[in-house]
């Protein structure tokens, strides 16, 4: 019991001593002293002269019953101050705590904006150098298009460079060819015509030639050399003049010189040591030449050059003299329809290719008519 009466006293008491706290509060507000006093009340010292209390410590003091709870208010009021300095001590920790994230957060966004500036500078940088890159894969390639065409141009002149060069050989050439043929045909239808107007000598002008030619003293020994019309004798092969008594009727012989082999003339142009008549022992037996076969210049250079120069030549061991018969199991060769076309009297002819020289032969008896040289 006790113990549930003191807990209620302090209680009271404490409430009690609140209230007179209070109530001196309000009237120190209100201009009043604790004590009831007022400041304007007269003094009994007399007029003007106002009565103040006694402050001597020993003799006045507060009643403990008023001084509890002023000091109760003090230390709420401290509390409360601290507690004000507190919150203002928190705010200003959260204020700097918020400028401080604001600071870091303005830092964030420095740093995040400097790194995209960076990047932007980087990928800026990178399409400058993917377009100077590309520029360059551009130029190169203009560069290498332009080096083919000028290699190509460079190809083309020369090809056309030897193009040229090689018409002008092949025009040199063929001009040279046709000088040579103009030449061959020249002199090949100059020997046709010596032999042609020889065949026409009357028995007794060829007895006259016969006996006019000095066969003992112009016979040759040991001759290792072609001797027939067209080829080139050696140099040092002996000429002898002909006579004039033969180029008095026959004038053909008037430049001419000669040599013998055996029993044949071998009629030679000194300039050249060209072999362009050979008048074989036949001829002064009276034989016919031509075999009833006689030919213009135009129609032996047109035989001349309807045989191609890669005809098969036939190896034969005879003279090709004329009215010579060829053997029976050489093969015979029909002339080229161009020929036929041009020369009908060659129809009843044949042909073979021996020693470079066109055979034309009767295949009724199988007589040489016609001897054409191919040079």
């Amino acid at each position: 019991m006790k113990r549930l009466i003191l807990p209620s006293a302090a209680a009271l008491a404490l409430i009690a001593n609140t209230g007179l706290a209070f109530a001196q509060e309000h009237e120190r507000e209100r201009g009043g002293s604790p004590g009831g006093a007022r400041h304007d009340a007269p003094s009994h010292g007399g007029p003007g002269r106002m009565e103040t209390p006694h402050a001597e410590g020993p003799h006045r003091s507060e009643p403990p019953h008023r001084a509890e709870p002023q000091r109760g208010i003090n230390r709420e009021r401290q509390q409360e101050t601290q507690r004000e300095q507190r919150r203002g001590t928190e705010q200003d920790r959260a204020r700097l705590d918020r400028q401080r994230e604001q600071d870091r957060n303005a830092e964030r966004d420095r740093a995040a904006q400097q790194r995209k500036g960076v990047e932007e500078r980087q990928r800026s940088g990178q399409r400058e150098q993917n377009r100077n890159a590309e520029r360059d894969r551009t130029a190169q390639q203009r560069k290498e298009v332009e080096e083919r065409q000028r290699s190509g141009q460079r190809e083309q002149d020369r090809n056309a460079e030897r193009d040229r060069a090689a018409q002008q050989r092949k025009e040199v050439e063929e001009r040279q060819r046709s000088g040579q043929r103009g030449e061959r045909n020249e002199r090949g239808d100059r020997r046709e015509g010596v032999r042609e107007a020889r065949t026409r000598l009357s028995t007794q002008d060829r007895e006259r030639m016969h006996r006019s030619f000095d066969f003992q003293r112009a016979r040759l020994t040991n001759v290792n050399f072609d001797h027939r019309v067209g080829r080139r004798v050696p140099r040092n092969v002996r000429l002898f003049p002909i006579s004039g008594e033969v180029i008095s009727f026959f004038s053909y012989y008037r430049d001419y010189s000669y040599f013998v082999v055996g029993d044949e003339i071998c009629i030679v142009d000194p300039p050249t040591y060209e072999i362009v008549d050979v008048i074989d022992e036949g001829y002064w037996r009276g034989r016919p030449q031509v075999a009833g076969l006689r030919l213009s210049w135009g129609q032996i250079a047109l035989v001349r050059d309807s045989v191609p120069p890669d005809f098969p030549e036939t190896h034969i061991r005879l003279r090709l003299a004329l009215s010579a018969q060829i053997p029976g199991d050489v093969e015979l060769y029909e002339l080229p329809q161009i020929v036929l076309a041009r020369v009908p009297e060659l129809r009843e002819y044949r042909f073979l290719v021996a020693d470079e020289q066109i055979v034309i032969v009767d295949p009724r008896d199988r007589s040489i008519a016609l001897v054409i040289d191919r040079a």
